[in-house]
């Protein structure tokens, strides 16, 4: 194949925006005698205007090659071995790993074979690769990108923009095409649909009829990919800045049912509308807090998604008779185990998911004694953001959540009078409660004995 040509000023960026040790990465390569580009998300986003928060290179040095280049590296992957090149923090440049990886052949299982005669390449009854560790060309590493936006290679030591598959014009046109037979590459890697929602909600990219077509007749696929492998991929689709717009685009293909079956039964049942919009409060929130390079929690990413399936499962549990924080415990269990069936979710997120929604019913009834207790938690400041968030959708008085943002705000010496106000507002409620308690088990046994000098009266 012979491809295009550019140099960054056709393409309109600033070389500077590449990463000095990308650049090194690349340097030593070429210096050694191999080639070495910068490829896919990095050279896209800098076409675009966008600055580039990852830097991946590729070559035609195998991993151990590249290993023995460069001294903080390691080889990882089994399905494909690629070698993280780790640069330390400088007065410079941030710590940061470059990715490398080998040229990739396409993989033809029937014919691809080792030297001992076994294949290289297996894929599964429903067409996904399930082994492809074939290394080629990049002729033939041009074959396997996934979509002609990502097919862009740029040398940074000569300056020149390698365009195999029309991929600048179709950035041009704001178009998203895949590279090849559309159904056969979904089949070959379900997690492409993933990432053509991905691409077409953050890069605003418009997708043709077939592809959209295919992503409905391949969507049952996704449950051919690993559960673990789906939990990194839906981080990617909500933790990169376009948290909402991903979801409505997912939302409109069967991809995202199929994500989350428990949250798109719960929307569609009783108050179901609220919990949605709880959603797209908590996933704009979530793009605020990433462009602004402040920290995000997966943990309350599924603590939001799932809240409404668990509330649902507690709510049941309490009905046929069992303890309310029994049930809040065993819905947790359930509505996990629900969801791991198709995204696996590890214990470091599921756990500070289930200590958010264990915190909720504690910050609402604000009990004196727990108040210290619950201002220390790890969880606190995640457990009061999701009860404001609930406030905004009308789940929870708003004036628990003011009490709540105040006593942070207070000194040891406000907090107390604070608790000790709230002390006598909880012994008066209590002493309500107890009286109406009381009148109330008067009434019942004066009934009692009336009904019972009535049945006498009769007989």
């Amino acid at each position: 194949m012979t491809p295009l040509k550019y140099s960054a000023e056709d393409l309109g960026f600033d070389p500077s925006e590449v990463s000095i040790n990308a650049m090194e990465v690349v340097e030593k390569l070429q210096q050694k005698g191999y080639e070495g580009y910068l490829v896919g998300g990095c050279v896209r986003d800098m076409i675009l205007g966008l600055h580039p928060k990852d830097f991946d290179v590729t070559t035609n040095a195998r991993p151990e090659q590249v290993k023995s280049l460069f001294g903080r590296s390691r080889i990882i992957g089994r399905r494909f071995k690629i070698v993280h090149v780790t640069f330390g923090r400088s007065r410079r440049t941030e710590r940061e790993i470059i990715e490398v990886a080998t040229y990739r052949a396409k993989a033809y299982p029937d014919l691809v074979t080792n030297k001992k005669g076994r294949k290289k390449a297996t894929v599964s009854d429903s067409g996904r690769l399930l082994d492809d560790n074939v290394y080629g060309t990049l002729d033939q590493d041009v074959e396997r990108r996934d979509f002609t936006v990502n097919a862009l290679y740029y040398d940074p030591v000569n300056d020149v923009v390698l365009d195999y598959y029309g991929g600048v014009e179709h950035l041009k046109r704001k178009e998203l095409h895949i590279i090849g037979d559309t159904a056969t590459r979904f089949s070959e890697d379900p997690v492409r649909m993933l990432r053509a929602v991905r691409f077409k909600a953050k890069l605003n990219l418009t997708t043709s009829k077939t592809m959209d077509r295919e992503i409905r007749d391949c969507a049952s696929h996704l449950g051919d990919v690993p559960a673990a492998r789906l939990f990194d991929e839906v981080i990617k689709l909500f933790h990169h800045g376009v948290a909402l717009d991903t979801w409505k685009v997912l939302f409109a293909t069967p991809l995202g049912k199929l994500l989350f079956p428990l949250s798109i039964r719960a929307i569609s049942g009783e108050g179901g509308h609220r919990f949605e919009e709880l959603i797209v409060r908590a996933l704009k929130n979530t793009d605020s807090r990433i462009n602004n390079d402040l920290p995000v929690m997966a943990g309350y990413l599924y603590a939001v998604l799932l809240w409404k399936p668990f509330v649902i499962d507690v709510e049941k549990k309490v009905e046929q008779g069992m303890r309310r924080n029994e049930a809040m415990w065993a819905a947790s269990e359930a509505v996990f185990k629900q969801q791991n069936k198709t995204i696996s979710i590890p214990w470091r997120v599921r756990s500070p998911a289930t200590e958010i929604w264990d915190l909720q019913p504690r910050l609402e009834k604000r009990i004196p004694r727990s108040i210290e207790k619950l201002l220390e938690n790890r969880r606190f400041r995640a457990a009061y953001d999701f009860l404001e968030l609930r406030s905004l959708v009308g789940e929870v008085d708003s004036e628990i959540v003011e009490w709540w943002t105040e006593i942070q705000k207070a000194d040891v010496a406000q907090q107390k009078k604070m608790v000790d106000v709230l002390r006598g507002q909880t012994g008066a409620s209590n002493s309500r409660s107890r009286s109406r308690n009381r009148n109330r088990n008067r009434r019942r046994n004066s009934s009692k004995n009336t009904s019972g000098s009535s049945k006498i009266s009769q007989s």
